[in-house]
C-alpha cells in the first residue's frame, strides 16, 4: 500500500532538513581532515620542521604504500589535501558541492556515495598503473621518502564526467580562475577535462615535470564515463541526446543562459479505477526507488498526492 513505503510517511522536503547531504557530509569531512593536517603540522613538525608525516604515511596513496598492503589508501587520499596552500582543497570543495548537489538528487545519495569513491578507486589504480615502482624522491632521519598522492580531484572528475554526460547540451556558466565567467556546453568540459588529462599525463606527469596527478583525473573520467554507461544509461548511447530526466534547479554558478519550452510529460490516470490508480502508484514508487524522489515529474508527483486521499478511503 501507498502508506507502507517509508518515504511516503514524511514529506521528502521534511526529510532533506532533517539529515544533511552526502555532498555536505563529504564537504565537511574533508575539511575536518584538511584542519587536522594543519594542526599537526603546527604543533608536530617532523625533523627538520618539516611537515607531520603521519597522517601522510598512512593514508595517502603510493606505489611503497600499496606493496606495504595499505590497500585503504586507494580511498582515504581522496580526504587528505596539499598542506602548502588552500588552492587544493578550495578547488576540490567548490567542485563536489557545485556539481555534486545537482547529481545526487539525480541519483539519489547511496548511489552518488558509489560514484564518488569509485572515481577514487579508478583514479588510484590508474595513478599506480604509472608509479607502481618509483623510486624514493628523499631522505629524512634515514627514513627513505616517496612521492605520494593526495586529493579529491579523482572523485570530482567522476561527478563531472557524469554530470557531462547526463546534460551535454545544457549551458552552463564556469569562473576560469575564479574570475571570468565562461559559457559553454558540458560537452566540451568533458572533452576538454579528458584532453587536459591524457596530454598532461604524457607530457608532463610521466616526464616528472609535474606534481600534478592527471593520470588520477584520467581514473576519475573513465570512473564517471563506466557509471553513466553501465550503471545510468539504459540506452546504451555515449551522450544523453535526448536529455530526459529530472529537471533540477542548479545553483546561480550553473544556470542555464536561455531557457528552452519543453512540452510537459502528461500522465493521464482514470482516479475512479483503484486498481490502474494502484499500479500508476507502484510504478511511481519505483522510480523513486531506483532513481530518487527528484527524479519525479510534476505529474507524478501530483499522482502520489491525490492518491493519497483516494486511496486511504
Amino acid at each position: 500500500m501507498l502508506y507502507d513505503r517509508p518515504y511516503m510517511r514524511q514529506s521528502p522536503h521534511e526529510s532533506d532538513q532533517k539529515k544533511p547531504s552526502i555532498v555536505t557530509t563529504l564537504i565537511i569531512i574533508t575539511v575536518a581532515v584538511f584542519v587536522l593536517q594543519q594542526i599537526l603540522n603546527v604543533f608536530f613538525p617532523a625533523m627538520g620542521g618539516r611537515d607531520n608525516r603521519f597522517l601522510n604515511d598512512w593514508f595517502a596513496l603510493s606505489g611503497q604504500h600499496f606493496k606495504e598492503l595499505k590497500v585503504w589508501t586507494l580511498l582515504s587520499f581522496a580526504f587528505l589535501h596539499s598542506t602548502a596552500g588552500f588552492f587544493h582543497i578550495l578547488g576540490n570543495m567548490l567542485g563536489l558541492f557545485f556539481i555534486g548537489r545537482i547529481v545526487e538528487p539525480l541519483v539519489g545519495p547511496r548511489r552518488f556515495l558509489a560514484l564518488y569513491f569509485a572515481g577514487s578507486l579508478a583514479g588510484g589504480m590508474v595513478y599506480l598503473l604509472f608509479h607502481l615502482n618509483d623510486p624514493p624522491i628523499g631522505q629524512i632521519g634515514g627514513e627513505l621518502i616517496f612521492q605520494s598522492m593526495v586529493g579529491a580531484s579523482a572523485s570530482v572528475m567522476g561527478i563531472l564526467a557524469f554530470f557531462c554526460l547526463l546534460y551535454p547540451e545544457r549551458r552552463i556558466t564556469l569562473l576560469l580562475f575564479f574570475i571570468i565567467p565562461i559559457t559553454m556546453k558540458p560537452k566540451w568540459v568533458f572533452w576538454g577535462s579528458l584532453l587536459v588529462s591524457v596530454g598532461g599525463l604524457l607530457l608532463y606527469e610521466l616526464p616528472g615535470q609535474t606534481n600534478v596527478a592527471h593520470s588520477a583525473h584520467l581514473g576519475g573520467l573513465l570512473a564517471g564515463i563506466a557509471y553513466y554507461r553501465f550503471f545510468h544509461n539504459s540506452s546504451g548511447s555515449f551522450f544523453n541526446a535526448s536529455q530526459t530526466g529530472t529537471s533540477v534547479e542548479p545553483p546561480a554558478w550553473f544556470k542555464r543562459q536561455k531557457k528552452t519550452k519543453t512540452a510537459p510529460i502528461s500522465y493521464q490516470v482514470n482516479r475512479s479505477n483503484r486498481e490502474e490508480l494502484q499500479n500508476e502508484v507502484d510504478r511511481i514508487l519505483d522510480k523513486i526507488n531506483a532513481t530518487g524522489f527528484g527524479s519525479l515529474t510534476d505529474d507524478e508527483k501530483k499522482v502520489l498526492d491525490r492518491a493519497k486521499d483516494i486511496l486511504s478511503r
